[in-house]
């Protein structure tokens, strides 16, 4: 008989030639995956040992119930009132009577010698909603210190709390210098206008001194190239300057603006042998925005308030979109119903980056005196140009 193709046994031959090689593969596959599964178990457990190891550093204390915070910038520049605020945080869940005594505000400098000491031993009570703070202590309404010399301090605070002695230190550095402010400089500038600026200086030391100008200069650069620079001419001795005391170092300077660009308005004083520099930015283009339909008003002041806390908040014109704006505002009008703050500013030239925030107002605690009783109060906020109108309106509930 004859095959077409092959014959059995050589069919027999090649069936078990094909059945060796699949179960060679087969082991192939067997041994990968086995290896494939030691590999995803090592990994499983270094994850896990990894995430126990670093829980293992977590401390599993709860924060205390009674918690101190000490509120001061960590930089101080000399020459201008200290300010230092001491808050007592209720951090449990429940209301709460707690009674503070003996308490103890120290300054010690580097060398650890006292500065300023304040003591009060009359107990004082008071009651403590949950998760809220009150101010125990106002530096600023016990002694005004100005008169701090260069160096590092310490600030260290000890009192009773319910019986319970408790305490907390914060470090804080003073810096003396001369600080150069400038007075009636825009945001922007339109090309052919010129900048007519007051300039004065403040003497942030600990000390009252004689101030010697050497040197007095403005330029303005554009990419890092000085385009105009004058060297003015100043009063060259300032006898008797107190600490915090401002002198007027020049009560009017021209600086021109001729092309379109951002520039860099550079002034550099030297005094007493020590340069002191102001480096500010600012525009000059051709036309500003006439519409303010890609900005928005927002604030960040509290839903609810209470009384016994300080207020402070602001209210800021944000630029919604991805250009840069130059605005003039013809005006701006906050007020605060029914109390009796009204603010009124302008006209202010705005130049907002893409996506930036322009302060307009701010309510510091010190103006709390509008606000004294408990209640509902409106914050009415508008925004004005030649073309337009921005109007906001916010809700804030003041409680006892």
């Amino acid at each position: 008989m004859k095959y077409l193709s092959k014959d059995p046994d050589e069919w027999r031959k090649k069936e078990s030639e094909i059945l060796k090689r699949e179960q060679e593969r087969t082991q192939k596959h067997r041994k990968r995956g086995f290896y494939f599964l030691i590999l995803n178990l090592v990994v499983v457990f270094l994850f896990f040992f990894g995430i126990r190891n670093y829980y293992a550093q977590l401390s599993i204390e709860k924060s205390p119930t009674n918690q101190i915070l000490i509120v001061c910038e960590d930089v101080h520049a000399s020459g201008t009132p200290l300010d230092v605020q001491i808050r007592l945080y209720n951090n449990s869940d429940k209301k709460r009577e707690v009674t503070v005594s003996e308490f103890t505000f120290q300054i010690f400098n580097n060398e650890n010698q006292q500065f300023y000491n304040f003591k009060q031993s009359q107990p004082v009570k008071a009651t403590f909603e949950p998760f809220t703070s009150r101010l125990l202590f106002d530096l600023k309404r016990e002694r005004e210190i100005t008169q701090l010399p260069s160096g590092e301090y310490t600030i260290h605070v000890e009192l009773n709390i319910n019986g319970e002695r408790t305490s907390a230190q914060k470090k804080f550095r003073s810096v003396e210098r001369y600080q150069l402010i400038v007075e009636n400089l825009n945001d922007f500038y339109f090309v052919g206008e010129q900048a007519q600026l007051k300039v004065s200086l403040i003497n942030q030391t600990a000390r009252t001194q004689d101030l010697r100008v050497d040197s007095f200069t403005v330029s303005l650069k554009h990419d890092d190239r000085t385009i105009w620079q004058n060297a003015v001419k100043t009063k060259p001795i300032w006898q008797g300057v107190k600490v915090g005391e401002i002198i007027d170092l020049v009560e009017k300077i021209s600086v021109p603006f001729n092309e379109e660009g951002i520039y860099t308005l550079q002034i550099d004083c030297v005094v007493n042998g020590s340069t002191s520099s102001l480096v500010m930015p600012v525009a000059c283009i051709k036309n500003a925005e006439k519409s303010l339909k890609k900005m928005k008003i927002y604030t960040d002041a509290p839903k609810i308030h209470s009384l016994r806390s300080p207020l402070q908040f602001s209210v800021y014109i944000l630029n919604d979109s991805k250009d840069q704006i130059f605005i003039e505002v013809e005006e701006i009008m906050v007020s605060l119903i029914p109390s009796s703050l009204n603010f009124k500013k302008g006209p202010v030239r705005m130049w907002l980056t893409p996506y930036s925030k322009y302060e307009i107002f701010k309510f510091y605690p010190y103006s709390i005196s509008a606000i004294t009783q408990p209640g509902s109060y409106k914050l009415l906020v508008k925004v004005t140009t030649k073309n337009d109108r921005l109007d906001f309106e916010s809700i804030l509930q003041v409680n006892e």
